[in-house]
């Protein structure tokens, strides 16, 4: 029996096969007891073969008018039943809330207004917000498509090299191919800066770039904060992840691939601030880093949505679909009696085979609690799941630690902790 069976009969959808989607299906199994359709163009590694996952194979995923019909399919599948819609990727989670008034009243879209997801998304827009709820951020410069070449060192004066270079529009850069591309960008200076800003926009990048001086410290410095508001824009949860090790993909890089939990009283308070301040609902995953030279925490960005490692909290007891479903589909409030597990636990929740992470963490009090964790076995992985122990998912695990161990041995063989 489940520790939380729905009151109210409905199927979760989600759109987008990545590992995510597995942890978050895994989620509505293990909370809920309910299987989740997934909706993909094929059916990737992540989620073949599972015993949780209804595949639903939509070639024209591209095509919104597809997306509608496909949405639909699947409603009139399970008759009585509510249709609960989300993605794992920010692109995926746009482009369902632009389609929220094309499906009919059997389908739940649990996020945010376009416009104010849009606003919060783009770096520039939340810099602002930051400052405006004096949330700390890293000193930014938005280097806009139409100042020359000839103005941007003025421009970027004030800013102390090295630099980070983002794109401001993350879903225009998503689509982009060139060579040596990824996801977030460094400069020594402004003459590598406005080369990479040639690449870009021969690339076909329109947008404006997002120019950060970077905070020092190593992957051991990140943290990520998850929080939940209600449909009120009332803050009712958060918690934070210390990050152990992020990924070093130029494609991936920066995405938490370990994470033990943590605590911030001032992180929570200062996300509180902000979400409040712009009326935002349900689930926020905050990028933060602490500064070693100081301890402020500077907040890098809001995703609409369960961070792609969200596992850190399923590990320590903390439902994440239940709430969701009490207050979208069930139209309960959604921690009313509702347990969650202490702020602090020692669980680990690593994507990465945990032999490889241990040559990356050089704190020594960090390294002795993961050797703790490890002797009390309070370890977990994202494909491991009792409930669903098929060849596949033993295979997608495989998989998923050979190509981290590759990619680590071609990206980032040494640790960098400055």
């Amino acid at each position: 029996m489940p520790p939380h069976p729905p009151t109210v009969p409905f199927v979760p959808v989600v759109i987008g096969g990545e590992l995510a989607t597995y942890t978050l299906a895994r989620a509505f199994h293990g909370e809920l007891g309910v299987r989740t359709t997934v909706m993909t163009r094929g059916v990737p590694a992540p989620v073949r073969g599972s015993a949780i996952i209804d595949d639903e194979v939509v070639p024209g995923l591209d095509d919104l008018d597809e997306v509608v019909a496909a949405v639909h399919r699947v409603a009139d599948a399970h008759p009585g039943r509510r249709v609960m819609l989300m993605g794992t990727m920010d692109w995926w989670v746009e482009r369902i809330v632009s389609l929220r008034d094309r499906f009919d009243e059997r389908v739940v879209v649990p996020y945010p207004e376009l416009p104010l997801i849009e606003a919060l998304s783009d770096k520039e827009r939340f810099a602002q917000v930051c400052a405006e709820v004096g949330v700390t951020h890293p000193r930014t410069v938005v280097l806009d498509p139409d100042v020359p070449e000839s103005g941007v060192p003025a421009l970027l004066a004030d800013l102390r090299a090295p630099l980070v270079v983002k794109p401001a529009d993350s879903p225009a850069f998503h689509g982009l191919l060139y060579a040596g591309k990824q996801k977030v960008g460094y400069a020594d200076g402004v003459e590598e800066l406005l080369a990479l800003r040639r690449v870009m926009t021969g690339a076909g990048y329109a947008g404006a770039l997002v120019v950060q001086e970077r905070v020092p410290g190593g992957d051991e410095q990140m943290r990520v904060l998850t929080t939940y508001s209600d449909r009120s824009g009332r803050v009712r949860w958060g918690r934070m992840g210390h990050v152990l090790l992020e990924d070093h993909d130029p494609g991936m890089i920066g995405n938490p691939l370990a994470v033990v939990h943590g605590a911030s009283a001032t992180a929570m308070a200062d996300a509180t601030r902000l979400l409040e301040h712009v009326g935002w609902t349900g689930w926020a995953n905050f990028d933060i880093k602490v500064d070693p030279r100081d301890g402020r925490e500077h907040f890098f960005e809001l995703n609409p949505r369960l961070g792609r490692s969200h596992g850190y909290l399923t590990a320590a007891g903390h439902p994440v679909a239940t709430p969701w479903v009490r207050e979208h589909v069930e139209g309960l409030d959604p921690y009313d009696g509702l347990e969650t597990g202490p702020e602090t636990d020692d669980w680990l929740y690593s994507i990465v085979p945990v032999p490889l992470l241990r040559r990356y963490v050089t704190d020594p009090g960090t390294r002795e609690r993961l050797a703790r964790i490890r002797r009390t076995g309070r370890v977990v992985r994202p494909f491991v799941y009792g409930p669903d122990r098929g060849r596949d998912r033993r295979l997608a695990q495989l998989k998923n630690d050979l190509l981290y161990a590759r990619s680590f041995a071609r990206y980032y063989r040494r640790p960098v902790t400055s």
